[in-house]
């Protein structure tokens, strides 16, 4: 694997910034080119293939038997990656068809709830996780940060992590832990696709599910698809995908995409410009390309993630440099 290396802003010369001799009100004005959000870079070329060779050939009476080929295809398309490596895939024994990577979260937080599993995660996670609980109101202790993994929980970690855009620092020492304890793991893998430079072997005993999703990196989010790894053969998921009771067209143009366009498409387009805004703007490059760390300043505080991360989504600033090669 080329492993592609982040380089920080740390590391260039310095240069002017544009938020040089700013007031606060017109730092914080600046930033608003910028979003908290997770959302991708939208692909316009991947939504005129979709539209020549999915929409204007289409079959509905074959496209349920896209299924099969998709969870044949995928581990095939995630594997072909020249800028991560992800290894283990092949030992999970089980494969669904899943509604982008949510899909399978929801069915772990059922998961969870049903053999009496404290749900587990660090600060900077997708918030969705926290505001979809099922059982009680989100309390502090279910962040690893403030209260340590123990027996009888379930970790749920994303990976790139969300906070971040990078591996989590303690991802490996996490799952060292889970795998000592008997504490099952959900791998959200949703921006892959986007990331280059991740590395996991996900062949561990503590690692139960692990999903991806075609929404961020595929430009899929009007259809949504996603699927999970497993080493549990039941409930919903498991059921739906035997029924081949799922989001046919979805998958039809996921199949599509994937046979046409590589999971580094995104990022090798990118790369480049991704560091070269950061060092324009005084962010942190990190191996996902639509984001970004910015640092502790008064105009990045809205970009603050559970009080840990200035998380920052610099997505429609990075494709109007990639394109017209100005600043918004």
């Amino acid at each position: 694997m080329k492993n592609e290396k982040v380089t920080s802003r740390t590391e260039m010369t310095p240069h002017y910034s544009p938020f040089d001799h700013l007031s606060t009100e017109e730092a914080k004005k600046l930033t608003e080119i910028f979003e908290t959000n997770g959302n991708s870079i939208w692909n316009m070329t991947f939504y005129d293939h979709v539209v020549e060779h999915v929409f204007g050939n289409m079959d509905i009476f074959s496209m349920q038997d896209e299924c099969d080929a998709y969870l044949e295809l995928y581990p095939d398309w995630i594997e072909s990656s020249k800028l991560n490596k992800i290894e283990g895939l092949r030992t999970f024994p089980n494969r669904f068809v899943s509604l982008g990577t949510t899909q399978g979260m929801d069915w772990w937080h059922y998961w969870c709830l049903q053999n009496g599993r404290e749900f587990r995660m660090f600060r900077g996670e997708y918030p969705y996780n926290r505001d979809a609980i099922l059982g009680e109101e989100w309390l502090s202790h279910r962040y690893i940060d403030d209260t340590p993994l123990q027996k009888g929980d379930a970790l749920l970690i994303s990976l790139p992590f969300s906070g971040t855009g990078a591996k989590h620092s303690k991802m490996e020492e996490s799952l060292d832990f889970c795998d000592a304890n008997d504490i099952p793991v959900f791998v959200d893998m949703a921006w892959f696709g986007t990331c280059h430079g991740i590395e996991i072997n996900l062949d561990r005993k503590c690692i139960k599910m692990v999903a991806f999703s075609t929404t961020k990196g595929l430009s899929c989010g009007n259809w949504r698809a996603g699927i999970v790894f497993s080493k549990l053969n039941e409930g919903a998921l498991a059921v739906q995908t035997e029924w081949k009771h799922g989001i046919h067209l979805n998958v039809c143009i996921a199949n599509e995409l994937m046979r046409n366009f590589s999971p580094d498409t995104m990022p090798k387009k990118y790369m480049k410009e991704h560091v070269e805004l950061c060092e324009h703007y005084g962010l942190e490059p990190t191996n996902t390309i639509h984001i970004a760390q910015a640092p502790e300043a008064e105009q990045w505080n809205r970009f603050k993630k559970d009080g840990v991360y200035n998380r920052v989504n610099i997505r429609h600033a990075l494709k109007q440099y990639k394109q017209k090669g100005i600043w918004l």
